[in-house]
């Protein structure tokens, strides 16, 4: 059955759609939605460590280690299960978020990070939407909100890298990816991922 994955830097609107299409889908018993990281009760835990606690002194290997620990928990026991049941398995976030923030936004080897993931085993997505949107509309959003993580909080050359880093893992994984246009109105975007949806998986 699809897999697919949501991706974006914060504030692009994925999440939103997201909660538009479990509203779409919400008489569906074939599908499941998921997040990283958060959805598991260890990532959880993990979200709470990596997000919002201040107080603690990661180091950037360690953030993405915990960052990787939630995914393949998530992976584990909500993804592989739902898919042993053929359901269709939307995803908020999975490994092209480490690739994009700890690989190319913090500047770790992204060889490395693939090498975990063929570790892990992790199945690639059938099909992955990007919700791009450029540094000023990020800066734009991201003032709006009244509390930021520790991820949001991260200097404006960290957020660039991170969308140069996405638009190369569209051109790289051209194949599964599909760019929207993340400026665009909310009605707009969710008409297009149901079009696609269809189009691409026969999902409507």
């Amino acid at each position: 059955m699809p897999f697919i994955t949501f991706e974006g830097i914060d504030c692009s609107g994925k999440t939103t759609q997201i909660e538009l299409l479990k509203k779409h889908f919400s008489k569906r018993k074939d599908i499941v939605f998921t997040v990283n990281p958060g959805e598991t009760p260890l990532g959880k835990e993990l979200r709470k460590i990596i997000l919002h606690r201040k107080d603690l002194k990661l180091s950037e290997i360690n953030e993405l280690f915990l960052f990787f620990t939630g995914i393949h928990d998530n992976y584990e026991k909500i993804i592989l299960p739902g898919v042993a049941q053929n359901k269709i398995i939307f995803c908020d976030r999975y490994y092209d978020s480490t690739i994009a923030y700890q690989g190319f936004g913090r500047r770790l080897d992204i060889n490395k990070i693939l090498k975990l993931v063929e570790i892990s085993a992790l199945p690639e997505p059938n099909l992955t939407f990007l919700f791009r949107i450029d540094f000023g509309v990020f800066m734009e959003r991201s003032e709006k909100k009244d509390m930021k993580d520790k991820m949001e909080s991260s200097k404006s050359q960290f957020y660039k890298s991170v969308i140069g880093g996405y638009d190369e893992l569209a051109t790289i994984y051209k194949n599964r990816y599909v760019v929207l246009d993340g400026s665009k109105s909310i009605e707009l975007l969710h008409e297009q991922v149901k079009e696609i949806l269809k189009d691409r998986l026969n999902i409507c």
